[in-house]
């Protein structure tokens, strides 16, 4: 492989403890008992309308009172999103083998850049991140794959000698239409109610380290 891109919540950043604080704060604010952590672990990688309506139980709500609501969740994540954020063990050994190898590696994310440019620059400076890319830079979430087009025009990569690693079937989804090979971090934030065995990924990765495991970086 000569390009490693990587999505982010759930992939390269356990973040589901600050998203579980900001659920906590909204669920407060409307008198709503503490949430479920294993609920909003599995929602993380669904974005935050998915949170959002879990965490005020908005089943049956107008699209503007949950879009509401997903802003009030993302204002409040916002004063809280570099608390407990922590990179998963294994991938500072993960980027640090690819750097030492001088392979190309970077990050494309459907977080907003309004939380992800601090939350990559605080949690992952060590690592010198070649490039992030965001929503906000191409007009379009995954699984469109013009993120990823955009990563392999950066880094002047072929696709079919990169790989896209997500926790969600929407980042294989995302690869599979760029072209590049897939993998399935299956350690991050798969929904309680799927299985990585049905994205049909090309690799299935159980721990950060097993992705050392493709042969042009194995150890």
């Amino acid at each position: 492989m000569e390009l490693f891109a990587f999505d982010l919540d759930g992939t390269l950043l356990d973040t589901a403890p600050d998203f579980l604080k900001a659920v906590n704060v909204l669920r407060k604010r409307y008198n709503i008992k503490e949430a479920d952590f294993s609920e909003v672990r599995s929602r993380v990688s669904q974005g935050a309308a998915s949170l959002a309506s879990y965490a005020l139980n908005s089943e049956g709500k107008s699209p503007e009172q949950i879009e509401f609501h997903r802003q009030e969740l993302l204002n409040i994540y916002e004063e809280c999103c570099l608390d407990e954020t922590v990179l998963f063990d294994g991938i500072a050994e993960v980027l640090s083998k690819l750097n030492n190898k001088q392979i190309k590696w970077g990050i494309m994310t459907n977080k907003p850049r309004r939380f992800a440019e601090g939350i990559v620059e605080n949690k992952l400076s060590a690592f010198n991140t070649p490039f992030l890319i965001c929503p906000d830079d191409v007009g379009a979430r995954k699984p469109d794959p013009s993120g990823i087009i955009r990563a392999l025009d950066i880094s002047n990569s072929l696709a079919v000698n990169s790989i896209y690693i997500g926790d969600h079937q929407i980042d294989i989804s995302a690869g599979k239409n760029a072209g590049t090979a897939t993998g399935a971090a299956s350690y991050g934030y798969v929904p309680l109610n799927d299985k990585v065995d049905n994205w049909d990924a090309d690799y299935v990765f159980h721990d950060p380290l097993d992705i050392l495991k493709l042969s042009l970086i194995h150890i």
